[in-house]
C-alpha cells in the first residue's frame, strides 16, 4: 500500500494492539488500511462527512482486500460511531476548532481519543481537564517544516491537565523540554512578535498576544 507518512505513521503507532478503532475525517482510509493490514486492529470504522473523500477510502479498502476488518461510514463527526464500543478514536488533519465542535458528541462507549490537530490544541486541552479525562501521552513530530502535536487522551488514567501552562504547552511536553518543543515555541514567539507591529497597540488583539509572548518567553 502507498506508505504512511512519518506523521501519519506516528499516529497508527498510538493504537494499542488489536483495538477496536474509528478513523474520524478519514479522507483515504490509509491509517485505518495500514493497521488492518498489519493484523494490528480488531476493527475500523473509516468515517467522513464528505461523500468524494469517503469513496477514495472505499476504493482503498477494496483493493487492499481489508473489507473484512474495515467498515466506511458516511457520518458527521462522531455521529456515525453511536453506541458502538470503541477502544481508540483518532481525530487529525483538522483545526483544534472542528475537533472540539466534534468533541461535543463525545461519548461513553469510547475509551480514548488521538488527536493530531493542524494548529495548537490548546481548546483540545482545556477540553480534557474540563471533561475530567487524562493525557496519556504527547508527542511531537516536524512534517513539510510545522511542527505538530499528538495527544493521546485517556478517560480513566494518565496526567491531569491542571494549569494554564498545561493547557498552552503540554502536560509533558513542557516538562521534557525536548528541541522540537523550544523550536516550535521559538517560531511561534517570532510570528507573535510581527503580528503585534501590525496592530494597535489599545486593540483586545494586541494586549492577548503580548500576554501570549510574555508566556513563552517564560517558558523557553
Amino acid at each position: 500500500m502507498t506508505k504512511l507518512s512519518e506523521r501519519l505513521l506516528l499516529i497508527a503507532k498510538q493504537v494499542n494492539n488489536k483495538d477496536i478503532i474509528c478513523d474520524i475525517g478519514t479522507d483515504h482510509g490509509l491509517v485505518p488500511i495500514y493497521l488492518a493490514k498489519g493484523n494490528l486492529i480488531t476493527k475500523a470504522y473509516a468515517c467522513d462527512i464528505a461523500p468524494k473523500p469517503l469513496q477514495q477510502a472505499i476504493d482503498n479498502i477494496k483493493k487492499y482486500d481489508v473489507e473484512e476488518v474495515i467498515t466506511p461510514i458516511l457520518a458527521d463527526g462522531l455521529n456515525g460511531v453511536k453506541g458502538i464500543k470503541i477502544d481508540s478514536c483518532i481525530i487529525a488533519g483538522m483545526g483544534s476548532s472542528t475537533i472540539f465542535d466534534i468533541l461535543q458528541e463525545d461519548q461513553t462507549t469510547i475509551g480514548r481519543y488521538i488527536f493530531c490537530p493542524n494548529d495548537d490544541p490548546y481548546l483540545l486541552r482545556q477540553w480534557v481537564k474540563d471533561q475530567k479525562y487524562f493525557i496519556e501521552k504527547e508527542l511531537l513530530i516536524k512534517e513539510n517544516n510545522y511542527i505538530y502535536e499528538i495527544i493521546v487522551v485517556n478517560k480513566v488514567a494518565g496526567h491531569k491537565v491542571k494549569s494554564q501552562k498545561d493547557i498552552a504547552f503540554g502536560v509533558l511536553l513542557h516538562k521534557e523540554q525536548s528541541a522540537l518543543f523550544n523550536e516550535k515555541w521559538l517560531l511561534k514567539s517570532d510570528y507573535y512578535q510581527t503580528l503585534l507591529g501590525q496592530l494597535p497597540e489599545k486593540s483586545q488583539r494586541y494586549k492577548e498576544l503580548k500576554k501570549k509572548l510574555k508566556l513563552i518567553n517564560k517558558m523557553i
